[in-house]
């Protein structure tokens, strides 16, 4: 399940990138240095989890080198309707992007853009002085807290250390805490920029 995982993870982006830019025409996986073989178990597996109940559809987007050699629809878009997935849907992938952008932040790490212990205020002025919760009074959300022992760096960021919490999943402290701020939980506030939030 961690390939299936991992498949529909990177799989499931081609519907945002297929509605904003294209793609060339699906060519021969022998084409790629890919195996049609191979890429038919594929198939099966997404077939089966469609069959079986553990999703209602997926699509399923292979490239190498720059030659597309998969880019399949399977099984519905809707569950209630059962309209037919399209290789152009659209998924809303929630925290899958926190690999995405670990990815892209290891990237630039190798090109030296950055250290892995730089501080995060660094390069987002917001967080040059970071506090910590010290005390909480739930009968009114009213709070306290101290300057942080160590800057949070971006080691913290992308092995989940930093002691950031969620606006509305998070623990019951911060969720009030966000509510009385009018920090939103980051999802469905078209309304506002990630800038805009981390600076309320």
């Amino acid at each position: 399940m961690r390939l299936f995982a991992i498949l529909l993870l990177s799989l499931s982006l081609s519907g945002g990138l297929q509605a904003q830019s294209g793609f060339p025409a699906v060519g021969r996986p022998e084409d790629a240095g890919m195996s049609s073989e191979r890429l038919q178990r594929i198939d099966q597996m997404v077939n089966e989890a469609v069959a079986k109940g553990e999703i209602p559809g997926a699509v399923v987007f292979i490239s190498r080198g720059g030659k597309v050699v998969v880019h399949r629809a399977y099984g519905s878009r809707d569950a209630a309707t059962k309209a037919p997935m399209r290789p152009d849907d659209i998924f809303r992938i929630a925290s899958q992007s926190k690999a995405i952008t670990s990815l892209a932040v290891m990237m630039l790490w190798e090109e030296g853009r950055f250290q892995l212990d730089d501080p995060v205020g660094r390069y987002l002025p917001e967080f040059s002085k970071p506090m910590v919760l010290k005390t909480f009074n739930p009968a009114d959300s009213s709070w306290t807290a101290e300057p942080a022992k160590r800057p949070m760096t971006i080691r913290h960021l992308l092995t989940h250390t930093s002691g950031l919490d969620y606006a509305a999943i998070g623990s019951d402290q911060f969720k009030a805490i966000y509510a009385k701020a009018g920090v939103p939980s980051g999802i469905g506030n078209e309304g506002t920029t990630i800038g805009e939030k981390m600076r309320l």
